[in-house]
């Protein structure tokens, strides 16, 4: 044994080293998932916007050809085209509010996986957390060193 050296040369510095690891792993899941929230807000206001203008439009053509139909005047739209452009824009919303639903429940999917991984890390003391096992062995080693520390002081 030389100055300075303790008299454990094997120090388990790999377990804290990969909880710390562990940690930074989180950090970027948990960034990550906080952009995809973000993002699927923003495009869930971006469709709940688009839905409201088609569904404005759609009100305002209709009641546009209710005003053309009631002013009997000599070119008429025929009712079938009418009907077939409701159709049309009927169908436009629908397909886009499934759309947009189908996004949701994939993301909602997306999420609970990810609180699931969370949860079994975190359950297996990995990650965030230090186990009281590693904290005992720190305060320890610690609590070791400062005595020698001392010891070398008082016998200086």
């Amino acid at each position: 044994m030389g100055i300075g050296k303790g008299k454990s040369d094997k120090i388990y510095i790999d377990g804290l080293i990969e909880s710390s690891g562990n940690e930074g792993k989180i950090l970027q899941v948990e960034h990550s998932l906080a952009e995809n929230i973000a993002e699927l807000k923003q495009t869930s206001a971006a469709l709940n916007a688009a839905i409201d203008r088609i569904e404005s439009i759609v009100s305002k053509f209709n009641s546009s050809v209710q005003e053309m139909q009631a002013k009997k005047i000599g070119a008429q739209v025929h009712p079938q085209t009418l009907k077939s452009l409701n159709n049309i824009c009927t169908n436009f919303v629908v397909e886009v509010g499934r759309q947009l639903m189908a996004h949701r429940d994939n993301q909602l999917e997306l999420q609970k996986e990810h609180e699931k991984r969370i949860a079994r890390m975190l359950e297996k003391n990995e990650g965030v957390w230090l186990s009281n096992r590693w904290l005992k062995i720190l305060t320890i080693v610690m609590t070791i060193c400062y005595f020698a520390v001392l010891l070398c002081a008082f016998c200086k």
